[in-house]
């Protein structure tokens, strides 16, 4: 069942700090003033996106909180971007990341920052940043160092600390010390018109048994045990709805939600998948940013079709008419404060549970 009129929800996001103004348009604006720092990136004359003035940046591709609450934004072009104490740093050339793309965040048990970028290889920035550390305290390891490939598409955290890496070549771990190579079966795949490489990995997921799945270019889904190394690969013939996958979440029950580029939205409960898109229950061929909330909702965003979100029952779309100003969404997060941040084409907004509101350099950041 769809519902295309969004009705209020049971949960609200945490209100910060900030006593809040409200502007001409009603959009509430933080009192206290946001401080920018190395906002240097020239944008290319040619730059298919403009960026407008206040704009946060052109294409938010991913985001992550970080054990000390402050947030961390990957872009296009505009590097990574983080917000803490009222502090919007903007961390590409400055950071020594020349490309700007950067395709995933995480964070090691001791605070340990990890970027995925598009060329440069794995950027990491340590909790303790030294006096005289390169580049804002940013290090760099790249297949100098042993890693497969220097253009990393997807990344994950291991529960047991090992570093999960997508690339354009493969799939490799680094475990602090060193990189290890995934001998991957040959791609089965039939149409290289829809690949950027037959052997691009396009995300990758533990799942709760420690087994670790992975789509990779046009060739369906695989799910890799650890112990007996062997692999289970799945594609349409088995019922999947489309073999570029581009996304995976597994849900508190255990089932894998599987986000494709060009058949919709799956789901695959041990036995068999279901096809959300491809029997009608939604709209939207490119889905992204997989998300469960605190109320176990599952969030989605289908491009050019906006956002839905799904109560177990029901899925029901948010767009243009709710605020969200984006038809590009591709990250979606709930912080530990309850806020709600969506991320893509255009820069960021927060849901309020009623409304999304554009966020931009200044905010509305901890207020609204």
């Amino acid at each position: 069942m769809i519902d295309n009129k969004p009705s209020s929800l049971a949960f609200l996001p945490a209100l910060g700090a900030f006593a809040i103004l409200s502007a001409c348009n009603g959009q509430p604006i933080a009192k206290r003033t946001v401080v920018i720092t190395h906002d240097t990136v020239p944008i290319p004359g040619q730059w298919p996106m403009p960026t407008e003035e206040g704009q946060l940046c052109s294409w938010v591709r991913n985001m992550h909180q970080d054990r000390s609450g402050a947030l961390w934004f990957g872009t296009n072009h505009f590097g990574v971007i983080r917000y803490t104490n009222d502090t919007l740093e903007y961390l590409a050339d400055s950071a020594g990341i020349t490309s700007g793309r950067i395709n995933a965040i995480a964070e090691s048990a001791d605070g340990t920052i990890w970027l995925a970028t598009d060329g440069e290889g794995l950027c990491f920035r340590r909790p303790k940043v030294s006096r005289g550390a390169p580049h804002l305290g940013f290090s760099r390891l790249t297949a100098k160092d042993g890693l497969l490939n220097d253009r990393i598409w997807s990344m994950r955290l291991g529960r047991d600390g090992l570093l999960w890496l997508g690339t354009m070549t493969g799939l490799c771990t680094y475990d602090g010390e060193r990189f290890e190579t995934i001998e991957l079966p040959p791609s089965t795949s039939v149409d290289p018109s829809t690949m950027l490489s037959p052997t691009r990995i396009t995300c990758i997921l533990e799942d709760r048994d420690g087994h670790i799945w992975f789509g990779r270019d046009g060739d369906g889904l695989f799910k890799y045990d650890r112990r007996s190394g062997a692999f289970a690969h799945f594609t349409t013939v088995d019922g999947l709805c489309d073999n570029s996958v581009c996304g995976l979440l597994q849900d508190r029950k255990g089932d894998l939600w599987i986000a494709t580029m060009l058949g919709g939205l799956s789901r695959y409960d041990g036995r068999g998948f279901t096809n959300y898109t491809k029997e009608g229950v939604i709209t939207g061929l490119e889905i992204a940013g997989l998300h469960q909330d605190k109320a176990g909702h599952i969030w989605f965003a289908a491009e050019h079709e906006g956002v839905y979100r799904y109560d177990g029952k029901t899925f029901t779309r948010f767009g243009e008419q709710d605020g969200l100003g984006s038809q590009g969404i591709l990250a979606i997060m709930e912080d530990r404060e309850g806020r709600f941040w969506f991320g893509g084409f255009g820069g960021l907004w927060r849901f309020d549970g009623k409304r999304f509101l554009e966020v931009r350099k200044t905010g509305p950041w901890d207020a609204g």
